[in-house]
Order: structure tokens, then C-alpha cells, then sequence
């Protein structure tokens, strides 16, 4: 039994033939409405050229609308727009960089005013390390430092000692029978040693390889062994073969002159060139330089001399005034010489820094009185070592001289002169002590207090000096660093 529903319009249900009368009179409707508007559209005419004009209008627009948007339309305004934009960019960025530009100018110029007035100069990084000691000798201690700081040649005895840089002993090399070795130097490459040959008053300048030093010790040693065996046939063989390494003979003194002596042999930085001092008795001592070729030239009076890093002058020391020495700036080719100031045993290093030792007066106070003032005090001539940047030729210090600036203004303290009480001060104040006086007093010491034959390491990491305390000699090394320094006012 089927049974029929009706919803009235409030619930929207309606039967299925009620649904299906609806829609088709809708869709009647708007197939009335297609058909109407179609009849219009044909009854009203068109204008094609309207409508053509029209269009280009619209895509006119169309076009700016995109562009205003940053749309590109096709490769060729994607280039123009990319070229109108970095034009816009640049124009607004000019103003930014031309003020970057100004910074950086403004930069630039103060960085060098800075360096235009001032410069570097060594100073110390640490205390002086003793790396070892020898008993003093009439004879300076004057090490010399191969060129790769490794080792460090020394004579003791008239021998030659070869140590490493922290003061081992490597080897012990002694002379013949009667004669001494003295003034070593290294050659630039570090494969030969120039000595002083000395034997019976008459001095050569002699040539050895470095390798052989070791050689000669193993053949020193055998000698010594076989003679004390008894083996006299091998003895007189190795002290034979000993012989050989006394080296080669670059320069002999003149048999009529024995009174010749050569001293402070040094290489020029391109190894061509050995300078060396030649003195005799009673009259000034001479720098002479030794060519390669074998040609020797005299190049000034003095002593101790020290090569420029370019080769073409020395610094050598002259007697100055009350006993104490000037430096002087001398031209190799032509022997002119400028004053640079007081001082002595100077050495120059390949960065352009030049060391050396100047004397002054030193009082120290070593007790008191109850009341604060001094009561014993000793007087002194004491060394000081000092540094100061001469570069490749020494042209900036002249310069400096010619304004006015004084020399040892220029340099900067190194060694400091040591300040303690040495044996003799000690015995002295044992007899004021005993004496029972009470009064001030001052001890006046004549012996001055130096340092010996100060060396630079390689690139002026370090300085190699020696140093006098009692009956030994001490061999220091003292740590060095460069430093910026404006120009003094």
C-alpha cells in the first residue's frame, strides 16, 4: 500500500511530480530569456572599427597596469626595465658611496700620517737566558751565530767551540802545535767559517767548511787516543791530517811585518765581500774589505765593523772622547764617513737594526744613614746596550741628526746595566764596617763594565751578548720583538 506525503512549504519537502513541474517551467524561463537576448543583439548593429579600437585600448592598458605592477610582458622589455631600474639604484646609491669614499679617503690619509711619523723598534720580551759560561780570558768573548741560528761559534783557548743555541757543546776543534784560532765569522749561506789563523807571531785570514769542524774534532780525538796507546806511526798520521783543516789561506801578513793583526772578520750580506780590521802596533787600526776575486781595498780608519743590509756601507767605531768611541756611518765605494754618535761593538741585522753598547756613569747608593741620606755609594763606568732602526742605509738617521735630534734620542734601551753588589763592593763594606766609620763614602771602581760582542739571530727574534761577572763570562740570550712607536714631539 503506497502511501502519498505532502509537506506543506515551511519544511520545503515537496512530492516528486510537484519537484519535476517546477523545473521544467525554470528552465522554460531562461530558454525564453537566451532567446530574447540573442533577437537583440541581432536586431542592433555592430561597429567593427569601434570594437577593433576598443581592444587596442584595453591591451594599451592593460600593458601599463602590468608594468606598474613589475610584470614583464617580453625579453626586450625585461632588458630596458632591468636598465631603467639599475640606473635608479645607481643614482640613489651615489650619494651613500660618495660617502663611503670620503671615509675611506679620510681613512687612508690618517693611517699614513701615522706611519709617516713614527716607526718600529725593538724592545724586550722577556729576561736575558744564560745558556752557558766560560772562565774570562784576556780576549773578548765574541760569538758568532750561523745564519739559521743553530749554532754558535766561539773561541776558548785559542780553540774553536762549537755549540747549539741552547749552549751545548757540538764540537771542540783545537789548533796545531803553537798556534791559535781567532775572530770566526760565518759566510751568508752558512757552508764556511773565516777565522785567525795565528802561529809563531804571523797571522792569516783562513777559509773552512762548517762540516769539517766536526770532522776535525773526530780526527782530534783519534790523535789524542793513539798517542796515548803509543801508537806513534797513527798519531803523527791523524795530527798530520789535523794539519789540513787549518783551512784555506785567503790573506797573510807581510813576513817583514809581524806586528800585523787582523781582527773582526765579517761577511757582507751577498758573501762576495769580508771586511776585516788590520792593525799594528802603535798606530790606528784599518777596515779593510776582501773581493772575491781576491782584490783588497783599504776603506777607512776603525774598528769593529758591521755591514748595511744592501751591501754598500759599514758602520765602524772610532776613539772618541775620555776614552770612549763614536759610531760612523762609511760609504763603501767611495770611504766617506758621516758621525752618527757615541758608542761601540756595533752590529747591524738584516731588518735594519743596528745594536750597540754605550758607556755612562753609574752611582749606586748601597746603604743609609739613620737619617735617609746616603752612606756608602760606589761610582761606575757601565755599559748599556741600545738598538735603534737604521734601514737598509742609514739615511733616515742622518736625516734626523741634520734636524736636530740628538743620537742616542733615536735609540731604545736593551741591556739595562746590572744593578747588584759585586764582590769587590762586598769587601769594601766589610772594612768601613770594621774600620768603624761612619762618615759618607763613595767607592770609585775603574774597571768598566761591558758587554761583549752582542750578535743578531735570524729575522732579530733574539740577541746573542756576553757578559763579565768575576773570574767567568756569561753567554746570554735575550728575547726581542718589534714595537710601533709615534713620532716623539
Amino acid at each position: 500500500m503506497t502511501e502519498e506525503r505532502h509537506h506543506e512549504p515551511d519544511n520545503k519537502v515537496l512530492p516528486f511530480e510537484n519537484y519535476l513541474k517546477v523545473k521544467e517551467e525554470w528552465e522554460d524561463d531562461i530558454s525564453q530569456l537566451l532567446t530574447h537576448m540573442r533577437q537583440v543583439r541581432e536586431a542592433v548593429p555592430v561597429n567593427r572599427r569601434l570594437q577593433v579600437e576598443l581592444r587596442k585600448k584595453l591591451l594599451s592598458r592593460q600593458k601599463e597596469i602590468m608594468n606598474q605592477n613589475g610584470i614583464v610582458t617580453s625579453p626586450e622589455e625585461a632588458t630596458k626595465r632591468k636598465i631603467a631600474q639599475t640606473g635608479l639604484w645607481q643614482s640613489r646609491l651615489a650619494p651613500f658611496l660618495g660617502v663611503l669614499a670620503a671615509i675611506f679617503i679620510v681613512m687612508s690619509l690618517t693611517c699614513l700620517w701615522r706611519y709617516a711619523n713614527g716607526q718600529y723598534h725593538l724592545e724586550v720580551t722577556g729576561s736575558p737566558q744564560e745558556i752557558t759560561r766560560f772562565w774570562t780570558e784576556d780576549a773578548p768573548l765574541q760569538p758568532a751565530v750561523s745564519p739559521d741560528g743553530t749554532k754558535i761559534l766561539v773561541v776558548r783557548g785559542g780553540s774553536l767551540v762549537l755549540l747549539s743555541h741552547t749552549g751545548v757543546q757540538l764540537a771542540y776543534l783545537e789548533p796545531p802545535e803553537g798556534a791559535t784560532f781567532q775572530s770566526p765569522t760565518w759566510s751568508p749561506n752558512g757552508e764556511q767559517i773565516s777565522f785567525v789563523f795565528s802561529q809563531q807571531g804571523k797571522e792569516e785570514i783562513r777559509q773552512l767548511a762548517a762540516e769539517k769542524i766536526i770532522t776535525a774534532t773526530k780526527m782530534s780525538n783519534v790523535y789524542s787516543q793513539t798517542t796515548a796507546r803509543g801508537a806513534e806511526k797513527k798519531g803523527q798520521e791523524a795530527k798530520d791530517s789535523l794539519q789540513t783543516f787549518a783551512g784555506k789561506k785567503l790573506k797573510a801578513a807581510d813576513l817583514n811585518h809581524k806586528s800585523i793583526h787582523f781582527s773582526n772578520l765579517v761577511y757582507s750580506p751577498d758573501g762576495n765581500r769580508l771586511a776585516y780590521v788590520m792593525g799594528r802596533i802603535g798606530e790606528p787600526t784599518e777596515v779593510w774589505v776582501r773581493y772575491s776575486n781576491g782584490e783588497e781595498k783599504r776603506i777607512t780608519n776603525g774598528d769593529a765593523p758591521t755591514w748595511s743590509p744592501n751591501g754598500k756601507y759599514l758602520v765602524v767605531q772610532r776613539p772618541g772622547k775620555s776614552k770612549t768611541y763614536d759610531l760612523w756611518l762609511v760609504n763603501v765605494e767611495t770611504g766617506g764617513a758621516d758621525l752618527l754618535g757615541p758608542g761601540e761593538n756595533p752590529t747591524w741585522s738584516k731588518n735594519g737594526y743596528l745594536a750597540f753598547n754605550t758607556v755612562i756613569v753609574q752611582e749606586r747608593v748601597l746603604t743609609f744613614l739613620p737619617n735617609g741620606d746616603p752612606q756608602y755609594t760606589v761610582r761606575q763606568q757601565v755599559a748599556e746596550g741600545r738598538s735603534t732602526y737604521l734601514g737598509e742605509d742609514g739615511s733616515t738617521v742622518l736625516k734626523q741628526l741634520k734636524e736636530g735630534e740628538g743620537w742616542l734620542a733615536t735609540s731604545h734601551l736593551l741591556i739595562a746595566p746590572e744593578n747588584r753588589i759585586s764582590g769587590v763592593e762586598l769587601s769594601w763594606l766589610r772594612q768601613q764596617e770594621l774600620s768603624g766609620t761612619l762618615e759618607p763614602k763613595t767607592l770609585v771602581l775603574n774597571e768598566i763594565s761591558k758587554c761583549e760582542g752582542q750578535v743578531f739571530g735570524p729575522d732579530d727574534k733574539w740577541l746573542l751578548y756576553a757578559r763579565r761577572d768575576g773570574d767567568t763570562v756569561a753567554l746570554l740570550k735575550l728575547r726581542l720583538g718589534e714595537q710601533w712607536e709615534k713620532e716623539r714631539n
